[in-house]
This record gives C-alpha cells, sequence and structure tokens, in this order.
C-alpha cells in the first residue's frame, strides 16, 4: 500500500475511502469499531497526497486504527501516523472493570471474529485483531499486560508482536511493575515489524525506553528451538498443541530449525501478576504480596535463563484453546494462561497462526530471551501458516 502511495499508483485517499467503506460493510456484523473518526482520516489523507512523493513516509496512506483509550498523542499512534499512516479512529475492547479481558465490546453489543461471527475476537485488543482479520485495515495498535496483543491476534488468525520491555514508549511513561507493553497487530508479520520499528525508541514520555529497533536481518543459522505445550502449568488442549508441534516438525524436518527437546517448568504466574497489575494501576497491593510476587518474577526469570543458555527460540501455543463463544469469557479466564508469563518476565513474544482446527485459527507463540526480539521475529516468520481469507472478509 504504501510503495503505491509513494510511487503515485495509488491514493492515500482511495486507500482510506477503501477501508471507510469497509468499516461500513463489516462493523454491523463484527462490531470492532469504538469511534470513527473519517472526516479527520479524508483530511490527513489528502494532505499525503499533497505533498511530494519522497516526503511520504514508510507508512504513505496505510489505514490503521488505536486501541480505544489510546491517544492520538501517544507514541506507538503518533509516530505511525509521522510515517503517514492514517488514523481511521479507535477500535473495541472490553470493560476494563471486568475480571477477564478477552472480548471486546463496542457499547451495544460484542466484537465478532471474522472466521466465527459466534465467537470471541479475544482481548484486551480486540477490535484491533478483528478489523485486521476482516481486512479493514492491515495494522491496528494495542497493548499487552497478559496477552492483550497476543490473545486477539492468534484467535483471529493474524500476527501480534510484544516486545521486549520498553521495546515501545508510553504515554503513562516508565511502568511501575514492567507489565504492560504498547504494541502493533498486523495482518502480516513483516507489517508488524515495520510498525514496531517505526515506533520504537525513547521518547520524552519515556526516556528511558530502549533504543530504536531496527527491521531485523535474517539469522545466520538454523535456530535452535524447543517447545513446551503447557509452560508447566497451564491446561492446553491436546489438538491445539499438536498443531503448533506438527509445524515445527515440518521445519524440523526441511531443515530450517533444529526442534530440541525443552523441560520447562515456570511457576504458575498468577501470584505474581495480580499484585504486579495492582501495583502497575496505582492501587496498593499488600507488600507480603508484593514481596512474594518478586521472588515469583526471580524464580522463572532464571528458569527462563538457563533455557535460552541452550536455545534461541521456546515455542509454545499461543492460547490453550481456539476463540471461545461470544458472553463466555468469565468462564474462559485461562485463555491468557500461556501469555501471561512473559509480560511478568519481559521476554519479547510473537504469534503467528500455525494453522486452522475446526476452521478457527490456531497461534504459535514465539518467547526470546530478553532483547532479542529479532530472534523471536525470525522464528515466527518461519512458522506461520498462510491462511486463506475469513468468511467476514473486506478484499
Amino acid at each position: 500500500m504504501a510503495s503505491a502511495v509513494r510511487s503515485g499508483a495509488r491514493t492515500a485517499t482511495e486507500l482510506t475511502e477503501h477501508a471507510l467503506a469497509g468499516v461500513d460493510a463489516l462493523d454491523p456484523e463484527l462490531y470492532f469499531i469504538d469511534s470513527l473518526a473519517a472526516d479527520s482520516a479524508l483530511a490527513a489523507a489528502r494532505r499525503i497526497d499533497a505533498s511530494p512523493p519522497g516526503q511520504r513516509g514508510a507508512l504513505a496512506g496505510v489505514p490503521f486504527l488505536a486501541k480505544a483509550g489510546t491517544s492520538a498523542a501517544s507514541p506507538v499512534v503518533g509516530r505511525l501516523a509521522a510515517a503517514g499512516a492514517v488514523l481511521l479512529g479507535t477500535s473495541t475492547r472490553p470493560d476494563p472493570a471486568a475480571a477477564c479481558q478477552a472480548w471486546g465490546w463496542n457499547g451495544r453489543d460484542h466484537t465478532r471474529n471474522p472466521w466465527d461471527p459466534g465467537r470471541s475476537s479475544g482481548g484486551s485488543s480486540a477490535g484491533a485483531a478483528s478489523a485486521v482479520a476482516a481486512g479493514v485495515v492491515p495494522l491496528a495498535t494495542g497493548g499487552d499486560s497478559a496477552g492483550s496483543l497476543r490473545i486477539p491476534a492468534a484467535f483471529c488468525g493474524v500476527a501480534g508482536l510484544k516486545g521486549s520491555h520498553g521495546r515501545i514508549p508510553r504515554p503513562a511513561g516508565r511502568s511501575r511493575a514492567q507489565l504492560t507493553v504498547s504494541g502493533v497487530i498486523g495482518s502480516d508479520l513483516a507489517d508488524a515489524v515495520l510498525a514496531t520499528s517505526i515506533a520504537s525508541g525513547p521518547d520524552l514520555v519515556e526516556p528511558t525506553a530502549l533504543p530504536h529497533w531496527p527491521v531485523p536481518s535474517p539469522p545466520d543459522r538454523p535456530l535452535s528451538v524447543g517447545f513446551s505445550a503447557d509452560l508447566g502449568y497451564a491446561r492446553t488442549d491436546p489438538a491445539v498443541a499438536e498443531a503448533v508441534l506438527t509445524r515445527l516438525r515440518e521445519l524440523g524436518g526441511a531443515g530450517t530449525i533444529r526442534l530440541t527437546e525443552a523441560a520447562v517448568r515456570l511457576a504458575d504466574p498468577e501470584g505474581a501478576w495480580l499484585p504486579l497489575t495492582a501495583l502497575e494501576n496505582s492501587r496498593h497491593p499488600d507488600p507480603a504480596d508484593l514481596e512474594r510476587a518478586y521472588e515469583l518474577r526471580r524464580r522463572n526469570d532464571a528458569e527462563l535463563s538457563l533455557l535460552f543458555s541452550g536455545i534461541d527460540v521456546l515455542v509454545t501455543p499461543t492460547t490453550p484453546q481456539t476463540a471461545f463463544p461470544v458472553g463466555d469469557y468469565e468462564a474462559n479466564l485461562p485463555a491468557g494462561d500461556l501469555c501471561w508469563a512473559f509480560n511478568v518476565s519481559g521476554h519479547p513474544a510473537v504469534t503467528v497462526p500455525a494453522g486452522l482446527l475446526d476452521g478457527l485459527p490456531v497461534g504459535l507463540q514465539a518467547v526470546a530471551a530478553p532483547h532479542r526480539d529479532d530472534v523471536a521475529v525470525w522464528l515466527a516468520s518461519l512458522a506461520a501458516a498462510s491462511l486463506p481469507d475469513p468468511p467476514a472478509y473486506w478484499p
């Protein structure tokens, strides 16, 4: 899209109008829009078209959505817009007070999954994944404190990238508990990687963010990959685990990776995540609970450090199950069981589709050592399965 706009083969206005038509056609079925800013989007597109081709940016004319509650001035949104992307509005999220965040709500109805409107799109970046999977936009921003990028991306069969903690600066500045990251969901992993690179680097709101992250180059050797179905504590559907392991075996059989045995026994992160998220959200956890949380974090950090001394990448299913029925979110709290350990630890984690199971996407999660986002991304790019368009799709 951006290349076509820079060359003059397409216009930003044309792409924006097409995306807005997709909203009109599919939002009444999928409920992924929180708020729409059509007039300002078209005005931004016309400004791009009026600018010299050499100044139109790496994302010239690419329509995108920001997660509800995210300011247009936040670094992830502002930097994508500065690169030429066109902000259409905001995408849905769940009620922030709900115990389970793996769903979305537009004020009238639940956000739906393009693969099956009777299924959840995941969350909390619910509308982001639904709109991207439905082909309305190729990029959408989100946040991830317990899998909120990766769960919806996995449920909807697209790519979600949670970088190392601090990869993209956050408007709230340095995190109190280092759980939450800003990130991107993309229809293709390469799109999510480019957007993450553009959004990365320190900012006045978070000067201590990690340095700018360039789009990574391919590794010069086959990556060593370990697999865990459950991380030692989750209850994963055996069919979901088998789908991911089958994809790795295919890569191993082709000599693309070296698949090795990896015994992973992490402590269930719930005991750390609950007091840490209370701290992150300006509540005051019991000091004893917080100390136990730090101890659990240290224990898992040591286990993961030992693990990554022997392998390059750890692969798990992204979620223990495929997308659950709309409205069943409180009964499906374990949707994030394989994700939130890496919010507590801060490791980079990427999800891509591994295939379909009974017509629903299965996510494959690639995790690497801290700050080795490049390694996680390259394994994920090798493992990503090409899926057909979902039934609800804007071509």
